[in-house]
């Protein structure tokens, strides 16, 4: 929303020293044998010269992972954070430091898609978290790194299943948590064969929302708030006519309805909340939904040297939130008049569309010379709206003072197309050395049209810069931006021996501008004034321009002792430019510019060890010191800050020890840690920032196989840490003295079954 009592900071990484925690669970999964397709070729984990976290699906099973928390605690430099308006669309995922709107990419098998959505762990092969800037492979919004959920694919000539069902409980509720999945592979003759599976998730709510007057007028409560209830699942077909063709059309639902928000009451001076109650002064049912579905056709053709590969897919999101915004009313409208509260709601709508097609061309391994050619082709389409809720009896109550009962109303979309071409090459050159070049050029073109309404967007109706509407201001006529540029990439990588490997890269990242809504004239707000004093003006605040960065990298993977000990590590510095920033004027509407520049450093550090039978380490660890290095003139952060909402250390450490029972029966048991470092978080308040405190995840799991059948108890936060993942952005804004906190899921413990055939 455009009316707000605070501005965004970039968010980046904060850096600091802590008491030092302890090492950090790695995400590598099967000594380095797991198949990856990070460089859009299938490799192993270890002959890839790139930083990358890969997550089998084995090890997503003895997590009994379901969500992104579950595994995104324990990669190294990966942090995230709720740092936008809502709850289902709010959160962003940084990797090195590089954080904020598109920075990361986030891809459902082929597709690109937006880092906010949670799709539910079933059915995955794996997780790939690729650290360092993508835009050479991957394009825009992939500066920091990106997150690739790969699903599992349909087998021909394979009769297979798998049934999985859990319960379990979890702290402060009053019902039990419960989920059943299944997923069955079928062939449909020789030459194709069918995949599908579906899901149920019910999470019960852990806040209790307390009221002074309810529908009845009386005080009450209720509990269970904040559950969450989730189902989809996925219908695929894989077609192979010939030998040398295979196509595969693929459909993906998901959808996730929750009656409240996680979030936990603080105060700005005090971001730990001290109980799990939400007290209002009605009763005002506050959450939302979150739909989801992708459909796509992929195609592979072997021309014997090289294969063909189409892409072709179409995601749609919508998001729809409603929230209690009783506060932010009686405090700017009704206090100043001396009159009682009313009931007040605010109701925010975020649609997302976008088709892509990618068509590249990919060399087998065979000789000295391999490589990746590519076109690429997206159209997309998001925005917000916020539908007119009048708050019943508002200018009454102020003696006709307002002119109106609506605070806001809010309606904007952004259409961004973006073709490019890409290629990127390794050419052998004897004795191990390798080396690669890769280049992509784009275009990208945004159109933005949207119009703002009611006493947050002017004043008084009559105040309105342009009566002739109706008493809606327009953000204007359609306005459209331009870019094109080129993104290069350039490395070295030594192959010592099969199973070590040292490498440099130096490439460069970006993320496109684009439109903000607009900031409106009306000389009742005074916002032309205030952005002269800032040094900029009303036409010049509606777009903003791409951001870049460079990254220096120099890693190595080794193995010892016979592949009982794998060790992977890489270094980097980061120079990023122009940072795209949201800065908030005093007349409270926010926009976003191109202000100031950061530098990031650190390392990542991922091992895994087999010293006995039965016996496997993860750990990794991860360091970032990032601060600003040139500050912008209409930003509040300045030379020497850390930049914000990313931690500064990132641990975890695990073991797991598997050991035979009988004849046909195993017994597996798994101890998991993760340390996530403190923050900053600029939500709210960008002249104060608000610390987020370093926190510690532990998890358990017991677990018993025999034959075709699997059962376990498992534990989650055994340590019912309080985790803070940001303070809220309000849909509407943040009532004053009472911030809201993003809260993890309490200690949880349950037991699951599974099953295959």
């Amino acid at each position: 929303m455009g009316f707000r009592k605070r501005a965004i900071g970039v968010t980046m990484v904060m850096i600091g020293c802590p008491s030092a925690p302890l090492m950090a669970q790695g995400a590598v999964d099967g000594g380095g044998d797991i198949i990856v397709t990070a460089t859009k070729r299938s490799d192993t984990l270890q002959n890839v010269p790139l930083s990358i976290s890969a997550i089998g699906a084995a090890s997503l099973e003895q997590r009994s992972a379901s969500t992104f928390i579950d595994y995104a605690a324990s990669i190294p430099n990966l942090g995230f954070g709720y740092t936008g308006d809502g709850a289902f669309s709010a959160r962003t995922i940084s990797l090195r430091g590089i954080s904020g709107d598109n920075t990361t990419g986030f891809y459902l098998d082929e597709t690109p898609v937006i880092d906010s959505i949670d799709p539910k762990i079933v059915d995955v092969d794996r997780v790939e978290v690729l650290r360092g800037p993508q835009g050479t492979l991957y394009g825009a919004r992939s500066m920091g790194g990106t997150v690739r959920m790969i699903t599992k694919q349909p087998q021909l000539g394979e009769t297979a299943g798998r049934i999985h069902a859990s319960l379990g409980t979890t702290r402060h509720t009053d019902r039990p948590n419960y989920a059943a999945d299944g997923a069955i592979n079928l062939p449909l003759g020789d030459k194709a064969a069918l995949r599908a599976s579906a899901f149920y998730q019910y999470d019960a709510g852990f806040f209790e929302r307390q009221f002074a007057q309810g529908s009845n007028g009386a005080p009450g409560r209720h509990d269970n708030i904040g559950r969450t209830k989730s189902w989809g699942g996925a219908l695929s077909v894989r077609l192979e006519p010939t030998d040398r063709l295979s196509i595969t059309p693929r459909l993906l639902y998901q959808k996730s309805v929750a009656n409240g928000f996680p979030y936990a009451d603080a105060t700005p001076a005090d971001l730990n909340p001290r109980d799990l109650v939400q007290r209002r002064p009605f009763d005002i049912a506050e959450g939302g939904s979150d739909r989801w579905y992708l459909a796509s056709l992929d195609a592979h053709y072997d021309l014997g040297s090289a294969s063909l590969i189409s892409s072709t897919s179409y995601f749609n999101r919508r998001v729809y939130e409603t929230e209690d915004q009783t506060g932010v009313i009686s405090a700017f409208f009704l206090d100043p008049f001396g009159a009682a509260p009313l009931p007040a709601a605010i109701d925010q709508g975020v649609p997302f569309k976008r088709f892509v097609q990618e068509i590249r061309l990919v060399s087998s391994d065979e000789g000295a010379l391999s490589y990746v050619l590519g076109g690429y082709y997206s159209w997309t389409r998001d925005g917000e709206y916020y539908p007119p809720v009048p708050t019943a009896g508002l200018d009454a109550a102020t003696g006709g003072a307002l002119g109106s009962d609506l605070f806001f109303s809010d309606a904007y979309r952004n259409t961004v197309r973006e073709p490019a071409v890409f290629g990127e090459a390794t050419y052998k050159l004897g004795h191990g050395l390798s080396a690669t070049a890769g280049l992509r050029w784009y275009r990208i073109t945004t159109t933005n049209l949207g119009f703002q309404d009611g006493l947050a967007a002017g004043g008084r109706i009559e105040d309105l810069a342009d009566a002739a509407t109706g008493g809606v201001f327009p953000t204007g006529r359609p306005f459209r931006l331009r870019q094109s540029g080129v993104n290069p990439k350039a490395q070295l990588s030594w192959k010592l021996t099969p199973d070590d490997m040292i490498y440099a890269t130096a490439a460069r990242g970006f993320r496109p501008g684009g439109v903000s809504p607009a900031v409106p004239p009306s000389p009742a707000l005074g916002c032309a004034a205030d952005l002269a004093a800032l040094g900029t003006s009303l036409s010049a605040a509606k777009f903003y321009k791409a951001d870049s960065l460079w990254s220096y990298e120099l890693g190595a993977k080794t193995s010892w002792f016979g592949r009982k000990l794998v060790v992977n590590g890489a270094a980097f510095y980061i120079d990023w430019k122009n940072i795209q920033q949201q800065i908030l004027p005093p007349c409270g509407y926010q926009f976003r510019a191109n202000a100031g520049a950061a530098r990031s450093k650190g390392f990542e550090i991922e091992l895994q060890a087999r010293p006995l039978p039965g016996l496997e380490l993860d750990a990794a660890l991860g360091y970032i010191d990032a601060r600003i290095s040139k500050a912008g003139s209409i930003s509040a952060l300045r030379k020497g800050d850390r930049v914000l909402q990313v931690p500064d250390w990132t641990s975890s450490v695990s073991l797991t020890y598997t050991t035979a029972i009988g004849d046909d029966a195993h017994l597996s048991t798994r101890i998991g840690y993760s340390y996530v470092g403190e923050s900053f978080s600029a939500n709210n308040d960008p002249f104060n920032p608000r610390r987020r405190a370093p926190y510690e995840l532990w998890d358990a799991r017991l677990a018993v196989t025999w034959s075709r059948y699997e059962l376990a108890l498992f534990g989650k936060n055994l340590g019912d840490r309080r985790a803070n993942l940001a303070d809220n952005r309000s849909i509407s804004v943040e009532t004053p003295g009472r911030a809201r906190v993003v809260v993890n899921q309490p200690r949880t413990i349950g037991i699951e079954m599974r099953s295959s055939f």
